[in-house]
């Protein structure tokens, strides 16, 4: 079975739009990252760079494997405006997400655990 077969019957299986699953994919593939690489990879800044790298690796191989015929009997000139704007549409779509979160928890202490029982025992 190709790609686009196996591509097409999650769509049919699940119901859900291509694009939708591009989403659920590339925030699955980063928690799971995380989930995985935390025993490894104890620094989390690093374990969250790592996660992302993989989903954008992942996400790349994906376009290159639905574009793949094309690629290979022409090479990269060989795409349409069409098939680049969807690639990069599914690039967007998969990338997206993991790159927010990363943000946020980089930047942010929106991730952070807040300890309120030390604060109150502290209190006493």
């Amino acid at each position: 079975m190709d790609f686009t077969a196996f591509k097409i019957n999650i769509i049919e299986v699940s119901g859900l739009a291509k694009d939708a699953l591009h989403i659920y994919v590339g925030v699955g593939i980063y928690l799971l990252c995380l989930l995985v690489l935390r025993p490894i990879i104890k620094n989390q800044s690093i374990r969250s760079f790592m996660a992302l790298v993989v989903v954008t690796g992942i996400a790349l191989l994906g376009e290159y494997l639905d574009n793949r015929n094309t690629i290979e009997a022409s090479g990269m000139a060989g795409l349409s405006h069409e098939q680049l704007v969807a690639s990069l549409r599914d690039l967007i779509n998969t990338c997206l997400l993991p790159y927010v979160l990363y943000a946020l928890n980089k930047w942010t202490k929106i991730f952070h655990s807040s300890n309120p029982l030390t604060k109150l025992l502290k209190q006493r």
